[in-house]
């Protein structure tokens, strides 16, 4: 039996061969040097310049010749060598024939260059009015590969005898640009659908977030008697797992063991990610501990799982393991540390992603940086400013948008202002942010300039930027302003407003003193009240002393709330305010009798990484006797410079001193004394609270910014507010 030469053939004896031909005179000899060249093309071990060199000197090759050495460029992945080559083929005057075009089809698609592959393909039209669909195939595959979706399926369509792989060619296309209802369409009018075809239609699904449709193409295959096999397993199992089904993925994967589908490393992925966003971590866990061979998507999978349940130290600890964790694998335990609100260990392990080469991604940076906001930890936002400065190059509108957030959510309203400015570009997500910065901060009229900026710059309002703006207007008690966007909402722009505006609107006019209006505004509201809304009321009753729509607001309150210690407590306040005893005595049983515990009001400051809560009282922080020592020094400045304690705030009988102590012994104080302790002068100290800052509170901040020379920023539940030099930001209007 006579062997084929690449058979026979190392690439050692290759080039002894191909030393005999050229000291022969024999490299003309077509039948010798032809089976050497698709030797040294098939050979793995032939570096790709051997060949090249070889066919380079060839006198005068044949199609064949041309065909071989093309192929295998575009084989071995450099079809640029591929394109050049045929441009040499056609300044020889070689004559190209229908596998040449195949193969340059190929090469154009893997070289992403749609105008050199229209004008190979309108070569081959010359050359060859019809063609089989073998090569009609592989110009489908060319326009798909280069995105010409439309191209793609007008050749399709001119296909006479369209063969399964001109199907699932222009099926898996559709899918691959996301007209997955176009491939549905084609999908039906195949008169023989394998596996591949079904495989392709439900992975496009499920990337197109259709999860259910992609679990209802796999149920129709499976009763039109197709099997599935490892592919379309791992296609389904990604849908259910965006479904978060374990029911129907225990099916799936009982499917897999009835079949005997062989467990490649991608399926045992897909059922990790399954299970584990399925709820059974357990599940997920043992088909990890099962694998031999454990990639990176493995480790990854049932990294992010732990995280995503809460259990970062076992999260940590499988971390460790991995040889070479890469960018996911840090992106999830950073994720998972930020949701446990452990800000200190993310920016560590951000440090440590830097030092191992690796080069983080934008939603590493944004997702520290939204932690930083939600914090108010500044310094450690200041530093991942200065890692964006750094390592990205081009900073673009999503990181330079998150910066915004960060520097407005931590009260660093002149940073902001800063990064805003340098912005190349700026989409409407970008004003909003900034306009919303400046609305809680207590620069409403700025923010209201912005508006009209971004206004001027050809950007159309949303319903989003609109709740920023009325957020502006009422936090800055600007009436008339905010009566003209609430009503040009609709007229000019044709946004009907959502419950969260009409709430800025009904907060704005309570807080002017309008609740007659603002009840009105209630009364004639599309969709029913919520308690957000029925809470501002309640809020604006009691600064105005109204007890007869406090109590309606009350009311709607419990119905709407009735385990939310928040109504009981401002509805027992309205009462004590208006010395009405024995209807705040009662409001005190209807607690006690439904169970409802007040909530504990508490102020956190963030120094290091390291989130410090307090809370009114609390003795158990690891300092306390040098905050205490801080808070005496504190209290001795204060009555010094004529501050004296709003003591009608405690509403528990106690004698004056006791109520004194109680109010010096809030929890805004203690976080404050600690920042002194801890912080350099020229740092802002940034207090978080729970609740909204008391008067008092509010009253002993000013003086203490006057006092110590500090600026303090406290961020309580509805807004900002900055002290500096005696003076607030919200000039009292809160």
């Amino acid at each position: 039996m006579r062997l084929e030469w690449p058979a026979l053939l190392s690439l050692k004896h290759a080039s002894q061969l191909h030393a005999q031909l050229i000291v022969a005179g024999s490299l003309s000899h077509s039948p010798s040097t032809t089976c050497l060249l698709k030797c040294l093309t098939e050979v793995s071990s032939a570096p790709h310049s051997y060949a090249l060199g070889f066919f380079s000197r060839i006198p005068d090759p044949s199609t064949f010749q041309w065909n071989t050495i093309i192929r295998a460029c575009c084989s071995h992945h450099f079809p640029r060598e591929s394109l050049n080559l045929f441009r040499k083929m056609r300044q020889k005057s070689a004559m190209p024939d229908a596998y040449t075009f195949q193969f340059m089809f190929k090469s154009c698609g893997l070289a992403g260059s749609a105008l050199e592959g229209q004008m190979v393909h309108a070569l081959f039209v010359k050359h060859f009015p019809d063609c089989d669909a073998f090569v009609a195939n592989s110009l489908v595959y060319m326009y798909v590969q280069l995105d010409c979706i439309d191209d793609a399926v007008t050749v399709f369509r001119s296909i006479d005898m369209k063969d399964v792989v001109s199907w699932t060619t222009i099926i898996g296309g559709l899918v691959k640009s996301r007209f997955v209802d176009d491939a549905r369409k084609l999908f039906n009018e195949m008169p023989v659908r394998n596996v591949v075809s079904w495989t392709s239609l439900i992975a496009g699904y499920a990337k197109d977030g259709r999860a259910s449709e992609a679990v209802g193409v796999f149920k129709e295959m499976m009763s039109e008697n197709v099997e599935p096999d490892t592919v379309a397993m791992v296609a389904v199992l990604s849908a259910c797992a965006q479904l978060r089904d374990l029911k129907l993925g225990k099916w799936l994967h009982q499917i897999v063991i009835d079949k005997r589908i062989g467990v490649s490393s991608n399926l045992a992925v897909a059922l990790i990610n399954m299970y584990a966003k399925g709820g059974s971590i357990k599940s997920a866990r043992q088909i990890f501990d099962s694998m031999n061979n454990k990639i990176a998507p493995a480790w990854n999978a049932i990294i992010d799982g732990y995280c995503k349940i809460g259990d970062i130290d076992i999260a940590r600890s499988l971390f460790e393991k991995m040889n070479a964790p890469d960018i996911i694998s840090f992106n999830s335990m950073v994720t998972g540390y930020i949701h446990g609100g452990r800000l200190k260990e993310a920016l560590q392990l951000f440090s440590k992603l830097r030092a191992s080469g690796l080069q983080p991604d934008k939603f590493t940076v944004v997702s520290l940086l939204t932690a930083c906001a939600s914090l108010g930890a500044l310094s450690q936002g200041k530093i991942l400013h200065a890692h964006i400065e750094e390592c990205f190059v081009k900073q673009d509108v999503y990181l330079g948008t998150s910066l915004l957030d960060m520097y407005t959510k931590c009260g660093k309203v002149d940073q902001a202002m800063l990064v805003f400015g340098r912005m190349v570009e700026r989409d409407a997500q970008t004003w909003t942010v900034i306009i919303s910065g400046l609305a809680i901060n207590g620069m409403g009229k700025l923010a209201l300039e912005h508006f009209r900026l971004m206004k001027a710059e050809g950007l159309r309002p949303n319903a989003v930027a609109y709740v920023s703006v009325l957020t502006a207007c009422s936090h800055s008690g600007l009436l008339d302003e905010g009566r003209k966007f609430f009503n040009e909402m609709s007229s000019l722009y044709n946004i009907e407003p959502e419950i969260e505006h009409y709430g800025c609107m009904i907060d704005l006019l309570g807080r002017c003193g309008h609740l007659q209006e603002a009840i009105g505004l209630i009364e004639s509201m599309p969709m029913e009240p919520n308690a957000v809304i029925w809470g501002s009321m309640l809020s604006s009753c009691r600064l105005y002393k109204n007890m007869d729509l406090a109590e309606k607001a009350a009311k709607n309150l419990l119905e709407l709330e009735p385990h939310e210690d928040a109504v009981y407590v401002q509805l027992y306040n309205v009462y004590v305010d208006n010395k009405r005893w024995d209807d705040a005595n009662r409001i005190r049983r209807l607690m006690d009798d439904r169970g409802v515990k007040k909530t504990a009001g508490y102020s956190s400051i963030t120094i290091g990484g390291q989130v410090h809560k307090f809370i009114a009282g609390d003795q158990r922080h690891p300092e306390i006797m040098e905050i205490q020592a801080v808070m005496a020094e504190m209290t001795k400045k204060l009555k010094s410079a004529g501050y004296s304690p709003i003591v009608e705030q405690v509403k528990v009988e106690m004698d004056e001193e006791d109520k004194e102590q109680a109010l010096f012994a809030h929890s805004e104080k203690m976080a404050i004394a600690f920042g002194i302790m801890k912080l350099p002068s020229n740092l802002p100290i940034h207090i978080l609270k729970n609740l909204r800052v008391c008067k008092d509170c509010h009253s002993a901040i000013k003086l203490i910014s006057k006092l110590w020379n500090r600026d303090v920023v406290v961020r309580d539940r509805s807004r900002f507010h900055h002290f500096r030099n005696g003076n607030c930001s919200c000039n009292s209007f809160w």
